[in-house]
């Protein structure tokens, strides 16, 4: 049952703070919100009290919303599957007010396998169990998450990758995310750990205080026509580097900023054979402005 006050859903369009795509999203609204003491129905007066319930009532491709309300707090202990198609998971509150999810276990905390669907607006906290494999698992086409805030380890506890692309993540979006790590070092940040094509990183912020091992994005394999722009990437990892495409992933960087404490300021960022690059720039030490990475073109 959808709720009362929009019972034919936001066929008409709605925008939050810049995410215009919730015009798409005409099906029913379900509601989560762990804190309202009355539970079980998907409403706004008895929403459920987990995402995962949220979702069984969820139809494939119906264009159905999940509204997850302020304050909402969820531990998951195993792998939330995110596997209904054309479906929206949407936090509302602004700060940290969003929804709340903290993963307590060695495992994916949101494993997307569906596609043409949105993760957006929630906060990852720090794990409750060391080597958390990753925040979101993105394993199918046509993914975005938005605005999602992800904070990396606590004391000796970590997250392996906070975000992980596989070769099924092909048309990915993520906008808006931004990745916090200060206390235990994790392997990196955003992963294309398989080769998925077309993947845009767009309105990102990865600040690291003490150490990716990998980086604050990298390749584990060749994607294709990658969009990485108007982001800022940084690795605290002394002589480790900051952006890795080593795998020789294919497309486009462009109006980012590269902060690393490698040997050299070209060699926080590892362009390898596939990636063009405009308006890159990079420092290797603090209180210092950027240099053009990698060196520039010439005839």
């Amino acid at each position: 049952m959808g709720m009362s006050n929009f019972p034919k859903g936001f066929n008409a369009g709605v925008s939050v703070r810049g995410l215009p795509v919730l015009n798409t999203y005409g099906g029913n609204i379900y509601w989560v919100d762990s804190g309202s003491g009355v539970t079980g129905a998907g409403t706004f007066e008895r929403p459920d009290a987990t995402l995962a319930a949220a979702l069984d009532r969820c139809t494939a491709s119906n264009g159905d919303i999940i509204m997850v309300k302020p304050g909402h707090a969820e531990t998951l202990t195993a792998q939330l599957d995110f596997d209904v198609a054309g479906t929206a998971i949407l936090g509302l509150g602004t700060g940290n007010l969003r929804p709340t999810l903290t993963i307590n276990g060695a495992i994916d905390g949101v494993d997307i396998s569906a596609a043409n669907t949105l993760l957006g607006n929630v906060i990852f906290a720090v794990p409750g169990t060391d080597a958390q494999t990753a925040d979101v698992n993105i394993d199918a086409a046509g993914v975005t998450v938005w605005n999602t805030l992800h904070h990396g380890s606590t004391t000796a506890k970590n997250k392996v990758d906070i975000i992980t692309l596989t070769a099924n993540a092909d048309d990915a979006v993520l906008d808006g995310v931004r990745i916090y790590n200060d206390t235990v070092e994790c392997v990196g940040g955003i992963k294309l750990e398989g080769a998925c094509s077309r993947v845009e990183v767009a309105n990102t912020f990865v600040m690291d205080t003490i150490g990716f091992t990998n980086g604050a994005i990298y390749d584990a394999a060749t994607a294709t026509e990658v969009y990485v722009h108007d982001s800022i990437f940084s690795n605290a990892k002394a002589a480790t580097v900051v952006a890795e495409f080593g795998n020789n992933t294919t497309g486009v960087m462009s109006k980012c900023f590269i902060n690393g404490r490698h040997t050299t300021i070209q060699s926080n960022l590892t362009p390898g054979t596939g990636m063009a690059f405009h308006q890159v720039f990079g420092v290797e030490e603090a209180a210092k402005n950027g240099l053009l990475m990698p060196v520039v073109d010439a005839e």
